[in-house]
């Protein structure tokens, strides 16, 4: 495996997504790390996969799980227990209830799109700043996708660049590596801004 391959194949994926989704689009960093962990899985649904966080984003999909289960899953996850120790140790259910359909759709469900939607945050640990943030990012995510989503050509160039990084070895770097590689390559070429929202 050669990273500088890896890399090219990046930036040709780059260069393809720019020209589905908006010019100078923050969206194009999660569309392409999405699409590269699930080309490693060997899942080849994209379309599916890609689109999967806006089934996730339902309330009611989070609304009906038990108490248990919430504070299991604050407790059990080492960043959020220091972070929520108050409300979980007062037992706040109303508090971590609030939290949860964030957390939960980001960082439960291991959602790859999500996980890139909110970078920012989740390196800086700072979990109370992604519930903030969620409703409206996730929002503004959906209504700027939607016209690349409804052009099946774009499906394909999603499926063809990710399976050009998998078959080059992208499954032997490490998660974070990847997400620096990518984040490079869209801050590259010079017709791009961040790839991180603005406001993030």
């Amino acid at each position: 495996m050669a990273k500088k391959d890896i890399e090219a194949a990046l930036a040709r994926g780059v260069e393809v997504l720019d020209r589905f989704l908006a010019l100078k689009s923050w969206l194009v960093f999660p569309v392409l790390y999405a699409a590269c962990v699930w080309a490693v899985r060997r899942v080849f649904d994209y379309r599916e996969r890609i689109l999967a966080w806006q089934v996730w984003l339902d309330p009611e999909f989070v609304r009906t799980k038990p108490d248990g289960f919430i504070l299991d899953f604050f407790a059990g996850h080492e960043r959020l227990r220091g972070e929520y120790a108050d409300e979980i140790g007062r037992r706040d259910l109303r508090a971590l209830r609030a939290a949860f359909p964030a957390l939960y759709s980001v960082i439960g469900l291991e959602d790859a799109f999500l996980k890139a939607l909110f970078k920012p945050e989740l390196d800086a640990g700072d979990h109370r700043g992604l519930v903030v943030e969620f409703a409206s990012r996730t929002a503004r995510a959906k209504e700027e996708i939607r016209p690349a989503a409804d052009d099946p050509e774009f499906w394909k160039a999603v499926f063809l660049i990710a399976a050009e990084a998998a078959a080059l070895g992208l499954h032997l770097i490490k998660d974070e590596e990847v997400q620096d590689m990518i984040i490079a390559v869209v801050k590259g070429p010079a017709v791009l801004e961040p790839s991180i929202p603005p406001e993030a």
